[in-house]
């Protein structure tokens, strides 16, 4: 094991992938998906969910096979020190970048609903601080906050999505499969690269206390996150139809706004937006962790602490020049895919074909065999 000393449960690793990968994909994606296969956007879920399930599996196996590695230190091992170098400097180069994005979304979430005379750029900042501080005291600490926040963030989103049940018009679900298979996969594709980021636990698998009990994770985040998105997008869908849910930025929030508690406690949608940022905040601090770590096993560091405020200062300056406005982050969005696959799906999945041809060389033996 390399740099992070700190360990943390399976549950704790299964937590803190499906926030990273949910807390975004609620803001988005059902205006996204509503755009491009409108009331067939459950299919698109299904599709995604067995694809993510199955690179999950990828991603568990190289952990499994490097219990006490991570990817830039495999890397190393299976290309040489400097090919596998380089891997790790793209691959915390792409968590940087990505995570200037999420920064960027929730700051355009905050100016939007919740504070349009406050710039920008203060949030950005506020954001990355709070992350910093996070990454600063270890993984330990912020996954431990993660388990608890995680579960009780997810049960109150889903308990607002099921109070807006009388409101909603399930007529708009209908008529079911009438988009073409081409739209759909599209769709599903998009959806598919927001499960890509889960490759993040590959930074971090060697810190689970029980590494060979970490095969089930695959599997549970995929459900996880299917469940999830598919009430969300249900709900959305059946709230306002798909042409007005394609048209909504925040569709989710908008769902929130219409739910009311006995007549007399308006706008908890408040609430929906203060789980949002701290579900944020957390997936930030391990797009950070990941990205300063990897930068640390590349460049050869005893401690990735050092890189901490550095590269803060650089997310706060992404966040802001990133884009112009909300606009350009949905077209972004509409790219995402073929930049993820690329990157995090060619990255995982060439290693994945090294260990493979390696292990049938040597007979399906590893290091620890020797």
């Amino acid at each position: 094991m390399g740099i992070e000393q700190g360990k943390i449960s399976r549950r704790q690793a299964l937590f803190l992938v499906s926030n990273a990968i949910l807390a975004t994909m609620v803001l988005y994606v059902p205006a996204l998906l509503a755009q491009e296969t409108g009331q067939d956007a459950w299919v698109t879920v299904i599709l995604a969910g067995a694809g993510g399930v199955l690179y999950g599996a990828i991603v568990v196996f190289l952990g499994a096979r490097f219990p006490d590695k991570n990817l830039v230190e495999y890397s190393i091992e299976l290309l040489g020190p400097w090919a596998g170098r380089a891997v790790g400097m793209v691959f915390g180069l792409f968590f940087l970048y990505l995570n200037g994005v999420v920064i960027r979304e929730f700051s355009e979430l905050l100016v939007s609903l919740v504070m349009p005379e406050t710039p920008l750029v203060v949030f950005d900042i506020l954001i990355v601080s709070l992350a910093a501080y996070g990454v600063y005291l270890g993984l330990e600490v912020f996954a431990r906050v993660n388990e608890i926040l995680f579960p009780t963030a997810l049960f109150v989103g889903l308990g607002f999505i099921a109070l807006a049940i009388p409101e909603m018009e399930f007529y708009h679900l209908k008529p079911a499969l009438v988009h073409s298979f081409p739209a759909l996969l599209r769709g599903s594709v998009l959806l598919l690269s927001f499960y890509l980021e889960g490759t993040a636990l590959l930074m971090f698998y060697p810190a689970l206390r029980r590494p060979e009990e970490g095969k089930p994770i695959s599997y549970q985040v995929g459900f996880i996150l299917a469940i999830a998105i598919l009430v969300d997008i249900l709900g959305v869908i059946a709230m306002f139809g798909p042409e007005e849910a394609a048209r909504l930025i925040f569709p989710t929030f908008e769902l929130a706004k219409t739910v009311h508690l006995g007549g007399f406690v308006e706008r908890i949608e408040s609430l929906i937006v203060g789980i949002w940022i701290t579900m944020g905040g957390l997936k930030v601090m391990v797009f950070y962790y990941v990205s300063v770590l990897a930068f640390a096993e590349s460049w050869g560091l005893r401690d990735y602490r050092p890189l901490v405020l550095p590269t803060g200062m650089i997310l706060a300056a992404l966040a802001v020049l990133e884009f112009a406005d909300t606009n350009q982050i949905r077209t972004f969005f509409r790219c995402v895919p073929a930049f993820t696959v690329t990157v995090l799906g060619g990255i995982t999945v060439f290693l994945y074909l090294i260990t493979l041809i390696r292990a049938k060389r040597t007979g399906g033996k590893t290091d620890k065999d020797d």
